[in-house]
């Protein structure tokens, strides 16, 4: 311990203070820094872009399904299946036009022409499929088809009209296989 006392006692012994060199300015008052009033605005904006963010995702309306791809020969069957069903309940030629409406826009559904409103002459033989269908020509016996069902002389009774609802309900499911 006698060795450390004589070293703190040349420190103390140093040389002496010195003044500050501009004694008559006051010491320094240290402010607390508040935020500038432009600080609150943004915080209090992104605040409420965040809660409009979140709003807008709880209640945003839900994807939409894509529409459901058409399915003419389900459709057509269905159809024609009824049309059986209801050929004892409805005049023969009601039943005759309903299988004729069903075959047309069976074919326009499934090979995109406009079968509906054109005669199987106006599609096949006067250039009413356009040249980049030429595969659609395959078709034509079975438009031929259709139109003997379609113009066929007016089923007389209910039998005749169940007759050719059948008729028509088997050439469909030939035409699928």
């Amino acid at each position: 311990m006698k060795s450390i006392m004589p070293f703190v006692a040349q420190q103390a012994s140093g040389p002496p203070l010195q003044p500050l060199p501009y004694p008559e300015l006051p010491p320094p008052a240290l402010i607390p820094p508040e935020p500038e009033w432009w600080i609150y605005g943004v915080a209090a904006s992104l605040v409420i872009v965040l809660l409009g963010l979140v709003v807008w995702l709880l209640l945003r309306p839900g994807k939409s399904a894509p529409p459901a791809m058409k399915k003419p020969w389900q459709t057509a069957s269905k159809r024609l299946r009824d049309l059986l069903v209801a050929s004892s309940q409805q005049p023969p030629a009601t039943t005759a036009a309903a299988v004729s409406e069903t075959l047309r826009v069976y074919f326009m559904e499934r090979y995109k022409i406009p079968a509906p409103f054109r005669t199987s002459q106006e599609l096949f033989q006067r250039g009413g499929i356009p040249s980049t269908s030429l595969r659609l020509h395959d078709y034509q016996p079975l438009a031929a088809w259709w139109d003997e069902l379609a113009f066929a002389p007016m089923p007389v009774d209910h039998t005749a009209a169940a007759a050719l609802v059948q008729k028509a309900i088997a050439s469909l499911e030939e035409e699928r296989a």
